[in-house]
């Protein structure tokens, strides 16, 4: 009884780290390999992705810019067309009147002939002023001077069409990477069969000592 107890003692219980609870893994043999020798063609691939990516921000920010520039165009479009039809409308309402009396007397004829400015601004609504100066009696009436309001500049011309600083950086990556691509494809093309370069090591061949013995003799001769 005692051998058997000791015995059951011993016995240990079989863990889940045992042979029954180990997990075996299992790869696929055509994807490991793939995984491991596809680095060139996954990193060709992100290239590839990030230029069209380059290329796509690129169309937007010029779709966004020439937007902005047709936006830019009506505005200025607006302002000259309002500048022009108030410059009108001054043109208009300032008007000038002349008036013409003829007197008869026995041996001539005198025509008196007034010219004046009409200011129709009432109140100076339009900002306009009407100074007249006066001089002795036997000189004429000087022409009144007219003060208008300063009219609002004419728009100028629109200005030369401008890139953003995002488009200008755009373009220079996407042109820095294709001139890299490029490089890279001439550099493959010009690596061509190269030619071995014997190098002189002081021995001469049997070829090249009968070539020498051959020379020297017809020297001598």
């Amino acid at each position: 009884r005692q051998r058997g107890a000791t015995m059951g003692r011993k016995k240990k219980k079989k863990g889940p780290g045992g042979r029954e609870g180990r997990l075996v893994v299992t790869f696929d043999e055509e994807k490991r390999r793939e995984y491991l020798t596809g680095f060139h063609k996954r990193k060709v691939e992100r290239r590839k992705a990030a230029l069209e990516e380059i290329k796509r921000k690129l169309k937007e920010e010029q779709r966004k810019m020439k937007e902005e520039r047709h936006q830019e165009y009506m505005k200025m479009l607006s302002e000259r067309e309002e500048a022009l039809d108030e410059a009108d409308e001054l043109e208009h309402l300032v008007t000038s009147r002349t008036e013409s009396v003829n007197i008869d007397h026995p041996n001539h004829i005198v025509t008196v002939t007034t010219i004046s400015d009409l200011d129709l601004s009432g109140a100076r609504q339009l900002g306009l002023t009407t100074p007249v100066g006066k001089s002795d009696g036997s000189e004429e009436e000087k022409g009144e001077e007219v003060v208008n309001k300063p009219l609002r500049a004419m728009p100028k011309k629109s200005r030369n069409p401008f890139l953003s600083e995002k488009i200008s950086s755009l373009t220079a990556t996407l042109h820095m990477r294709s001139q890299k691509k490029t490089k890279r494809k001439r550099l493959q093309r010009g690596q061509g069969p190269r030619k071995k370069i014997q190098k002189s090591t002081g021995r001469t061949t049997k070829t090249q000592r009968r070539r020498l013995t051959g020379k020297m003799n017809r020297d001598q001769d």
